[in-house]
């Protein structure tokens, strides 16, 4: 998500807690809602924003991770395809075809 998109999150969040709060500040009109409760309902909706951009924020970290690093094993660099020792068996010769080791074995002569 670019600066942009989140911004314009964070923008309808804030209209949604807004209307949120007129929503229940008309529904405790002559209902016999406390303003002790107005305010309790007013910081949940505030904690509950708190808690998605939070989230928002940890997502958006996630995304500038640097992608892994591919290691290379050393002992296969720069060898040619071929029959070599089986590196868990010493009783076999295992073949290696330029990029990996395959499946193929024989018998060590």
């Amino acid at each position: 998500m670019d600066d942009e998109q989140g911004t314009r999150m964070r923008r309808i969040l804030w209209v949604l807690g807004g209307i949120a709060a007129v929503v229940l500040l008309l529904s405790g009109v002559g209902n016999g809602v406390t303003s002790v409760e107005l305010v309790f309902y007013a910081i949940v909706i505030g904690v509950g924003a708190v808690i998605v951009l939070a989230i928002r924020a940890l997502v958006r970290v996630g995304d500038k991770r640097p992608p892994p690093v591919q290691l290379v094993t050393p002992s296969t660099q720069g060898m040619t395809p071929g029959w070599y020792p089986d590196q868990r068996d010493p009783k076999l010769n295992r073949w290696y075809n330029g990029s990996e080791w395959t499946s193929a074995t024989l018998p060590r002569e």
